[in-house]
């Protein structure tokens, strides 16, 4: 399977370890169009309905935006639980985020990873 950048899809995050995300849900493709094709894993980043009002670490999804993401709840983007995937744990392509939330997403991204 190949994946593109800001695709959703549904993923199997289990197991998990300590305080990382598991269950089965839906993640947003976060690595670059350079990476496609070229590994069998996706970076990604996954998405809760548990909402939070925290800014640099979450990018909101409104219900409305669900004919483009797939989505039947409104969810938050987790930025930094950000990591990498078999490709196998992809179950199946969900839909894709809106572009301002993109964007808001790569600038969060870009936020938390400088280095």
């Amino acid at each position: 399977m190949t994946t593109k950048p800001f695709e959703i899809y549904l993923a199997n995050l289990n197991p998990k370890k300590g305080h990382e995300v598991g269950k089965t849900r839906p993640v947003v493709v976060v690595h670059s169009e350079l990476m496609q094709g070229i590994l069998s894993t996706s970076i990604v980043c996954p998405l809760t309905t548990q909402l939070s009002p925290a800014t640099l670490l979450r990018v909101h999804i409104p219900l409305n935006e669900s004919r483009t993401t797939g989505l039947t709840e409104p969810s938050d983007v987790i930025v930094d639980q950000i990591r990498s995937i078999d490709n196998q744990r992809l179950i199946k392509k969900l839909g894709e985020l809106p572009s301002a939330q993109a964007e808001q997403l790569q600038k969060n991204l870009q936020t938390i990873l400088a280095v």
